[in-house]
């Protein structure tokens, strides 16, 4: 598995307005898909910020503050090389439209992922 590099950072929220409004207003980021209790950012480099609100299913995921996300080229052959080396994966692989990830949980308790799709490409 070769790491391309950091390209999702997630976050869950209990203050999840005031939290939109600083990486809008503040960062200056722009809002790439939006719904409620959850707001995904583009960085200029086309790495994303997704924001979890209280009422959003993936909301319970991050429990331990930020988690992020490593861009691999195959989330499948990634994921299996690591769970061959004993990780847990915390979900099933997810999709949306190019886009594939799944988490699992590192030795130091946080949750981590594997993403690919075309993120830097924006």
């Amino acid at each position: 598995m070769k790491v391309k590099g950091i390209v999702w950072v997630g976050t869950a929220t209990d203050r999840f307005d005031e939290t939109v409004r600083f990486f809008t207003e503040v960062m200056g980021l722009d809002v790439f898909h939006r719904r409620d209790d959850l707001s995904v950012l583009r960085l200029p480099g086309g790495e994303w910020i997704e924001v979890f609100g209280p009422g959003d299913p993936h909301y319970r995921e991050f429990d331990r503050g930020l988690a992020v996300e490593f861009l691999v080229d195959d989330v499948a052959e990634a994921r299996a090389e690591l769970e061959a080396q004993g990780v847990e994966f915390l979900i099933e692989n997810h999709g949306w439209g190019e886009y594939v990830w799944t988490h699992f949980r590192g030795p130091d308790g946080n949750v981590y992922g594997l993403t690919s799709g075309p993120y830097l490409s924006s």
